[in-house]
């Protein structure tokens, strides 16, 4: 399962708004950047959830609006030929801090199971470093897996719905998250492991 398949197809939809955001004095950083913010709010709906259950409705839409704004900044740094060496960085980190704010408040949720979630978040971001890693040493970098960054985001949002349709007993939904995202971001880990192996001489 790779979620990344449909990358090209989406970018492709997105086209006018890179252009129209580019025209405008958008830099592909700015929209790299803002992601991060758009994350800790998603983080904190999903802790005040705990006391308004309606702030569950706002998560996808912090969810969609991360994914768009990470295939806008790459989207527009190939169009505009402002691809740098510091981009990247600014890519792959804000990434990681995206998805600890997005995947760490889900421990402290009622029902939630935290060692599950805390070591599957612990997995998914060594995940990303062995994609990371594999470019560095001369491969392709890494994507696939069943809970590549696409498919977090999917859990998340599924749980965030089931939770708020399970109100006021929403405790199923967050531990089956737990499992989910542990035993998924285990697979994509050893996953990602064998292919870097495979790969690289």
């Amino acid at each position: 399962m790779n979620l990344y398949a449909t990358k090209g197809a989406i970018n492709a939809r997105l086209v006018p708004v890179v252009d129209r955001l580019a025209a405008q004095g958008v830099s592909p950083d700015a929209l790299t950047l803002a992601a991060i913010p758009v994350s800790v709010v998603g983080g904190l709906c999903l802790l005040a959830s705990v006391a308004a259950p309606a702030a569950l409705l706002l998560v996808p839409a912090c969810v969609v609006l991360r994914l768009v704004l990470n295939l806008l900044d790459g989207n527009m740094a190939r169009r505009t030929g402002r691809i740098h060496p510091r981009g990247e960085l600014y890519n792959e980190l804000g990434d990681r801090v995206a998805d600890l704010a997005l995947l760490l408040p889900v421990a402290v949720l009622p029902g939630a199971l935290p060692a599950l979630v805390v070591a599957g978040v612990i997995c998914a971001l060594l995940a990303s470093y062995v994609g990371v890693v594999a470019r560095a040493a001369g491969a392709e970098r890494i994507y696939r897996g069943v809970l590549s960054k696409p498919g977090r985001m999917v859990l998340l949002v599924a749980c965030s719905l089931w939770a708020f349709v399970a109100t006021p007993a929403p405790e199923t939904a967050w531990a089956a998250f737990g499992v989910l995202l542990c035993l998924g971001a285990v697979a994509t880990l050893a996953e990602r492991i064998v292919v870097a192996i495979r790969t690289l001489p």
